[in-house]
C-alpha cells in the first residue's frame, strides 16, 4: 500500500509540472499585435518551489516512524496547499490578470482595467489550469495518506512515540 501511494505521489507531482508548464493564458496586444502568454510557472513562481518541497515530503514520508515526524509532514503537505491554495481560484475564475506583467512591460500601461482594454483575443486554458487543482488535491491525499501509512514489515504503532520505547528498568 505504501508503494501505491508513493507512486501516486510521483505521478501527481509529475502531472502537476507538466501542467504548470503549460500555457494558461494568452492574449493578443491590438496596438502592436503581439502574442502575449504565460504558463503556470511564470504566473506562480511558488508553484516550483511548493513541487520541490512535495518531492521531498514524498521521499522523507518513507523514512519517518515517530509520531512527531508525521505529524510535520502533514503540517508541511498542509502548508504547502495553502501557498497553492490562490490558484484554485485564479483558475476557476479563469481570469486574465495574470497576463498583467507581460501586458506592462510590452505596453508601459501598469494598471489592469487600462490594460484589458489594449487586448483581444484573450483566452485562458482552463483545461491546464483545472487538471492541475486535480492532481494538487490527489497529490495531497497521496502525502497525507502515505505519512501515516505504516512500512510494510513494521510493527510499530502509527502513535508510537520515543517515551513508548524507553527501556523498562
Amino acid at each position: 500500500m505504501k508503494r501505491i501511494v508513493v507512486l501516486s505521489q510521483i505521478l501527481s507531482l509529475a502531472m502537476m509540472w507538466i501542467f504548470a508548464s503549460q500555457t494558461w493564458a494568452s492574449a493578443v496586444v491590438t496596438d502592436t499585435a503581439q502574442t502575449i502568454q504565460v504558463t503556470g510557472l511564470e504566473a506562480y513562481p511558488q508553484i516550483a518551489i511548493a513541487l520541490v518541497v512535495w518531492l521531498l515530503v514524498a521521499f522523507v514520508g518513507r523514512y519517518t516512524k515517530t509520531l512527531f515526524g508525521r505529524f510535520m509532514l502533514t503540517c508541511v503537505s498542509l502548508l504547502t496547499v495553502a501557498i497553492l491554495s490562490p490558484i484554485w481560484f485564479e483558475s476557476a475564475a479563469g481570469s486574465l490578470t495574470i497576463l498583467s506583467p507581460l501586458i506592462a512591460k510590452a505596453t508601459g500601461v501598469s494598471d489592469w482595467p487600462a490594460q484589458s482594454e489594449l487586448i483581444s483575443i484573450g483566452t485562458y486554458n482552463h483545461l491546464s489550469a483545472d487538471m492541475f487543482v486535480i492532481f494538487l488535491i490527489v497529490g495531497f491525499i497521496a502525502s497525507i495518506t502515505g505519512s501515516w501509512i505504516p512500512s510494510k514489515g513494521l510493527k510499530v504503532t502509527p502513535l508510537t512515540t520515543r517515551i513508548d520505547n524507553l527501556p523498562s528498568w
